[in-house]
């Protein structure tokens, strides 16, 4: 086969560009530290790029899910310590109360001491994370305790349920708010203010059920506190004082006895739910260390899939760089003597 000039510097030509096309890969992924530009560069790699980088975008979600339901976790526990210190102090002070040696001026004093702690309590109910309220199930935006006209406490009808309105309102039993913290790992990171402090609750804690003579209902506590702080208490002589004390449906020292009771099972209530707010942050706490340790694996090995060794890079650079600058040391040479030469 016939080889002439113009084969040569084709030939030439292309092995160059060649040569250079390997010097400038390697000088881009010198300096960008990456084994690929584009996809086409070769698509095993960027496929598996993908698919890892889903995975810790993944990962890094459900973190920030765990992080949300750790906070809220953390805030209902820091209710229920606040629930136990209050109910501890309403123990104390009915210890106080149910004592021989104590007059029933002091008993008022007790008993209002004691209701002021009543409505301290169901404060708590109206703690929020975030402007979200802990307790009201999915109805975030509301209250579980709220006053009404008279500027008493009530439970929120929105929260407990209203059957007598119109249309009826349903109680946020069930209403669980879960979080998605880890693939197939659903936590409820919410306590029902139904499940805390029920219609129950609110009227023992109170002293309990007192029917008036018109059938009218209200607690055995603020009948008696109506009752004390009122002109009618005041006008009595110190025998009708006496006598109204001993009478067995105002025991007063009784119902702080009573009360005691109450407050124990209420509190064993409390422990039960505070132990299930832990058992929930504890599995939050260790999926989100798995998630952790899950992100560390999953940039290790995006990162072998997807850097470049330096060293590597430098030896193949070095060797592209060597056979480019002979090509063109060869091309030179090639090129130097043509037809014209021999035309002398």
């Amino acid at each position: 086969m016939r080889v002439t000039n113009p084969m040569m510097s084709n030939r030439l030509l292309t092995n160059v560009s060649r040569n250079l096309g390997l010097l400038n890969k390697y000088n881009t992924q010198a300096s960008t530290g990456k084994k690929i530009q584009v996809a086409s560069d070769d698509p095993i790699i960027a496929g598996r790029s993908l698919k890892f980088r889903t995975m810790l975008s993944e990962a890094e979600q459900y973190s920030k899910n765990n992080a949300d339901a750790k906070s809220w976790l953390d805030a209902t526990e820091a209710v229920f310590i606040n629930v136990n210190n209050i109910i501890t102090d309403m123990k104390g002070l009915c210890t106080r109360g149910a004592n021989d040696t104590l007059t029933l001026e002091d008993r008022k004093k007790v008993m209002t001491e004691y209701m002021s702690l009543v409505e301290q309590l169901e404060q708590e109910l109206n703690s929020d994370y975030m402007g979200r309220s802990l307790f009201s199930g999915f109805r975030t935006d509301k209250k579980p305790i709220i006053k009404d006209a008279n500027g008493k406490n009530i439970q929120n009808p929105e929260v407990y349920g209203n059957p007598t309105a119109n249309p009826k309102v349903e109680p946020i039993d069930g209403q669980y708010i879960e979080v998605q913290v880890g693939s197939g790992v659903n936590v409820p990171i919410n306590i029902l203010a139904t499940d805390i402090y029920d219609k129950n609750d609110y009227v023992e804690l109170r002293g309990g059920t007192h029917l008036g003579p018109n059938g009218a209902k209200s607690t055995e506590f603020e009948r008696v506190l109506e009752f004390l702080n009122s002109p009618e208490y005041e006008n009595m002589t110190e025998e009708q004082k006496l006598e109204w004390e001993n009478d067995p449906n105002n025991d007063v020292r009784g119902m702080f006895s009573k009360m005691l009771t109450t407050l124990d099972n209420y509190q064993s209530k409390i422990a039960t739910l505070d132990t299930e707010v832990g058992v929930r942050a504890k599995r939050v706490e260790l999926v989100g260390q798995r998630l952790e340790d899950d992100k560390v694996n999953y940039k290790e090995v995006m990162s072998k899939n997807e850097d470049v060794d330096i060293a590597e890079v430098m030896m193949n650079f070095n060797t592209a760089n060597a056979a480019y600058m002979a090509s063109l040391n060869v091309g030179m040479k090639i090129t130097q003597t043509t037809l014209a030469d021999y035309l002398r």
